[in-house]
């Protein structure tokens, strides 16, 4: 559940490889089998299906893309890999541009921030955007307009729910017009 438990799991995973293959091959293929369909089905539940669904076509279809491909040919890098071929297709196809634009005001000695979204917000986005977040300052006015925007990126979503999650630990207002919040505690 943490990152620490993630990075110790592969590293003990590694270690066996490196250090016991002749051990792991006694492990039946069936017992790898039921392992890897539990573990999957644990990483993939259903509310997760329903969120993709929820953010439209252009999120939900690559992620089924990616699945199917990959219970096809039983092959992951083959299913990540067309996985994301079909997502930069939807990409380019929309042509993003300049990701946002951010405005500065003061009102009344309180620090008023206005970030506008443009018509197409790509996870090539996400690290300038998280950074941009995080920089805003406590007792100040945040708001994420995305009203006119066609498409934005699951990546995005992500990173301005976990905002919108973190603004009553800080004393920061945040408006979210046109923005669908993601229930990112459903998926991590």
């Amino acid at each position: 559940r943490t990152r620490m438990a993630s990075f110790t799991h592969g590293l003990l995973l590694l270690l066996a490889v490196l250090l016991i293959p002749f051990l792991l091959n006694y492990i039946p293929y069936a017992s790898l089998a039921a392992i890897l369909i539990f573990t999957g089905y644990n990483l993939t539940q259903p509310k997760l299906y329903r969120n993709m669904w929820e953010l439209g076509m252009k999120q939900f279809l690559p992620f089924i893309f990616t699945i199917v491909v990959c219970l096809i040919t039983q092959d992951l890098l083959m299913g990540v890999t067309t996985g994301v071929l079909f997502a930069a297709y939807y990409i380019i196809q929309n042509n993003f541009q300049a990701e946002y634009k951010i405005e500065k005001r003061k009102v009344h000695e309180t620090e008023v921030y206005l970030i506008k979204l443009n018509t197409n917000v790509s996870f090539l986005n996400k690290v300038k955007l998280k950074e941009t977040l995080d920089k805003i300052p406590e007792y100040s006015v945040l708001t994420i307009d995305g009203s006119e925007c066609n498409f934005i990126d699951y990546d995005i979503l992500e990173i301005i729910s976990a905002s919108a999650e973190k603004a009553p630990d800080r004393p920061t207002a945040l408006h979210l017009p046109g923005i669908k919040r993601v229930n990112i505690s459903a998926i991590h």
